[in-house]
Order: structure tokens, then C-alpha cells, then sequence
């Protein structure tokens, strides 16, 4: 009988950006002036090196985010800020189910894990789930303009994690995405693109929300993350968001090594990397709650 051989498994680390969601306390020039109230995407310096040379050339600039800690000092640590929206290409076959409790049951667990989803309930004190996704990130280029800029791709895997209730905000903003997709399907140039538009083939533009209370009894001003995607799509709307080709070649390459991501942080045996900041203040808690692509390249706008 042949037993085999098994080889160790090594998943590719991939850069983490977070959310700050106005109860998190910044100041944009390090070492300058006084802490306040921030909105918007940040990752921190010195994590990754390429990531770092990635956003410098970009024109990104520094800040600095004050990260409170039970029974000890605020440890202030400096971050890219990555301004209040950014575009992202998730690499997933897409949400099985519209909560995270429902994408956690046992009928659907299982394949929220296929979908290359990392969803887990939270171990740690106050924590009630937490969530990760992973794909390509673009972010415009400092000095420009939605209209006039020029969105750059960072051609390495990035994964986008939340906790607690941002996951709900997380996986609607995937729900959408996919109904935009939908809505892809009927708009495409069927000859030239008979597939389904997969996720990470149309950019999903993330970033602030409308301001909310959170939380019972005492309760705090949050601003969540949300899909920026308008109600009414058309043609010229999903132009500006196709992905470039080596989004394509990228997908393909990095997709199994997503799903087995998925599985490991969904039974809780992946974490952030050695070093990494843990979001500050929670990502939205309050404190009072408990693909499958199939080998065929698609290149170009030819398809819109």
C-alpha cells in the first residue's frame, strides 16, 4: 500500500490594510500636532518592503495612529495612509449567504471556505467574529482626482481584515459586488466573454458610509465601510472598473493558495503575521455584543 508523502504547506503572507472608523485617533504628520478623530484606509510601515516602495512611489504619505492598550501605555505607531477610498479586486467566488451567521452555520461553512472567504467566530474577550479577504489592491495616485487620476495596482495579494461588526459592513460590500457582477453578465459582450464576470474582474470601491451610533446603551459614532458602487450600473460605469490584464494572470496563479488560506484562518489556525498591529479599538465593536476560475484568460476591455 502507498502512503505517500506530504509537503509542508507554506501560504504567501500577504500585506493587511484596515479601516479606521472615526473612533480611531491619528495625526497625519508624524510627530506633529495633536491626535484626532481619522477616517480612512491605513496599513503599516515597514511590514513589507515592496508593499512600502509600492504606495512611496505612489505619492502615499505617512501618518501616525495612536493604538490604545488595556493597562498599558498607547503605543503610537506610524501607518500609509491610504486616503478614505480605494479600489480592490477580490479574489473570491463570492458570499454563500448574506450573514455572517448564516455563512457560519454548518450547511454553509464549508463552502464560505471554498469561496476563499476567511470568516470565523472571535475567541478573544467583547470579540464577536472575525473576517478577512483576500485580492489586488489599486489606489490612486496622490495629486489627482476621481475624474483625472490614475489608479495604480499593487500586483501582490493584499487581505483586507475586519472584526466584530465591521464584518457585517465586509460582507455586504461583498453581497453588492456580486449584484453588480450580475448585472455584468447582462451587459457584456457575450461573444467575447461567455463566462460569468468573476469577482476579482471588476474593481469593488470601498469606503466610507453613512455616520451611525453603534452599540447599546452607551454608544459611539462610527463611520463603517461600505460599497460604493452606485444603485444603477451601465456599460460605461463597468468600464472604469475592469481589471487589467495581469489581474487575470495573477487570479489564476494565486487562487489555490486563497482557498487553503481560507480554510486555515476559518478553523482559526491562521494569523497576522508576527509584529502585526492589531486594529485599534476594535473595528467597530462597541464593547456591548457578545473562485473558482476555469483557466480561460480574458484580456482587455474587449469584453465591455
Amino acid at each position: 500500500m502507498a502512503i505517500g508523502r506530504n509537503k509542508i504547506r507554506q501560504f504567501t503572507d500577504a500585506m493587511t490594510i484596515q479601516w479606521a472608523n472615526g473612533k480611531n485617533e491619528a495625526r497625519l504628520t508624524p510627530g506633529v500636532g495633536r491626535f484626532v478623530s481619522h477616517v480612512g484606509w491605513y496599513a503599516e510601515v515597514g511590514r513589507d518592503d515592496e508593499f512600502d516602495r509600492f504606495v512611496y512611489q505612489a505619492g502615499i504619505p505617512q501618518m501616525e495612529i495612536r493604538h490604545p492598550r488595556q493597562g498599558a501605555t498607547a503605543q503610537i505607531v506610524r501607518h500609509w495612509n491610504l486616503g478614505e477610498r480605494l479600489r480592490f479586486f477580490p479574489l473570491t467566488s463570492g458570499p454563500v449567504a448574506t450573514t455572517v451567521a448564516a455563512s457560519l452555520s454548518a450547511r454553509n461553512v464549508a463552502a464560505t471556505i471554498e469561496a476563499g472567504i476567511g470568516l470565523r467566530w472571535g475567541r478573544g474577550e467583547g470579540e464577536r467574529s472575525k473576517m478577512a479577504i483576500r485580492g489586488y489592491l489599486q489606489i490612486l495616485r496622490r495629486g489627482t482626482d476621481e475624474t483625472g487620476g490614475e489608479w495604480l495596482l499593487y500586483p501582490r495579494l493584499i487581505q483586507i481584515s475586519v472584526r466584530s461588526r465591521m464584518t457585517d459592513e465586509l460582507l455586504a460590500a461583498l453581497v453588492d459586488h456580486v449584484r453588480v457582477c450580475e448585472i455584468a453578465d447582462t451587459l457584456v459582450d457575450r461573444a467575447k466573454h461567455p463566462d460569468v464576470i468573476h469577482c476579482y474582474e471588476l474593481a469593488l470601491p470601498l469606503g466610507p458610509g453613512q455616520e451611525e451610533q453603534w452599540g447599546k446603551g452607551e454608544t459611539a459614532t462610527v463611520m463603517p465601510m461600505t460599497s460604493l458602487h452606485p444603485e444603477t450600473i451601465d456599460l460605461p460605469y463597468l468600464r472604469t472598473l475592469w481589471r487589467p490584464d495581469q489581474v487575470v494572470e495573477l487570479a489564476l496563479r494565486d487562487w489555490p493558495d486563497v482557498q487553503a488560506w481560507a480554510h486555515e484562518f476559518s478553523l482559526g489556525g491562521y494569523t497576522e503575521p508576527t509584529g502585526q498591529t492589531p486594529a485599534p479599538v476594535d473595528d467597530a465593536y462597541t464593547g456591548d455584543e457578545a473562485i473558482a476560475a476555469n483557466g480561460r484568460s480574458v484580456y482587455a476591455g474587449d469584453a465591455l
